[in-house]
């Protein structure tokens, strides 16, 4: 395998979403492994990235539009107590950040048509980053119709673009009458898919293992129950098995996430894992004595 200085670099959904919105000292380990060394992302991890960040950022500016809510403050209070901590997470670790840097007051009612304004521009912003940012490979054996549904915000009327976008790709019915996952599991890589599931069956369950072992065992309902299995949601349970076996042979798969140095191996995929935003952090905080 050739070295990492001058491997082609294909990003999976956690390294991609982290060069885009992690702390500053995450961003600065990934500049050091990459440089200025192109990346690549896939359709499928764009649309992995809209699907658990960009999709939450728009339910957020719905909430904040209600109106019973009154204040940026108000929102914040109603999405803690309606949505699950993954997606409380990424939009806590924004809306702060974002609003404070426009000096926004976050119990002020008058506050709230600008919040509102800052928060189309900046959803309409990250998509154009997250195409400029990364180079498609034009590779999605899927063809994952979530994936191609376009992003078109006028900012005069921006609420009308964002609930299209919305609407459609959450109509996954649709999307999934379209798209071609079960021939890509149950055709294209069925052969390498029943040796994931033997090797998950082989393997001891802990926190290393967990991830991988899950994404095999509803890889293994698929093979039982044959397409009609094939879902988004359980696309979305079996998403870095996904990536790795569509993920050009010839790049590198960065990753963080434990399941792909058990899915990479057995396909003959090149893969790195990073250290998590976590760990670095905290070195870093320790090395400058803080």
């Amino acid at each position: 395998m050739e070295e990492l200085s001058t491997q082609e670099h294909f990003l999976d959904t956690s390294v991609a979403r982290s060069l885009l919105l992690a702390t500053q000292a995450y961003k600065q380990y990934f500049d050091s492994q990459f440089g200025e060394q192109p990346l690549y992302i896939s359709n499928y991890v764009q649309m992995e990235i809209k699907r658990s960040y960009l999709i939450n950022l728009i339910s957020f500016y719905f909430v904040l539009r209600l109106e019973t809510i009154n204040s940026i403050g108000d929102a914040i209070a109603l999405w803690s107590n309606k949505f699950k901590s993954s997606e409380l997470k990424a939009i806590l670790q924004l809306i702060p950040q974002l609003f404070s840097t426009h000096q926004l007051n976050f119990s002020s009612s008058q506050d709230k048509e600008k919040a509102l304004s800052v928060l189309a521009t900046y959803i309409k912003r990250f998509e154009l980053i997250l195409r400029k940012k990364f180079n498609n490979i034009n590779i999605d054996s899927t063809a994952c119709t979530r994936a191609e549904i376009p992003l078109n915000v006028d900012l005069k009327n921006p609420a009308k673009g964002l609930k299209q976008f919305a609407d459609e790709f959450g109509d996954v019915k649709t999307c999934r009458s379209k798209c071609q996952i079960d021939q890509f599991l149950l055709t294209q890589y069925r052969t390498e898919i029943e040796q994931l599931v033997e090797i998950a069956s082989q393997l001891p369950k802990n926190t290393f293992t967990r991830g991988f072992i899950n994404i095999a065992n509803n890889l293994k309902e698929i093979l039982t129950a044959g397409a009609t299995a094939c879902d988004c949601k359980r696309c979305e349970k079996t998403g870095d098995a996904v990536i790795a076996l569509d993920a050009p042979r010839r790049m590198q798969l960065e990753h963080t996430d434990n399941s792909f140095d058990y899915l990479c191996p057995p396909i003959n995929q090149p893969h790195y894992k990073h250290p998590s935003e976590n760990r670095i952090v905290v070195n870093v905080s320790i090395d400058s004595g803080e």
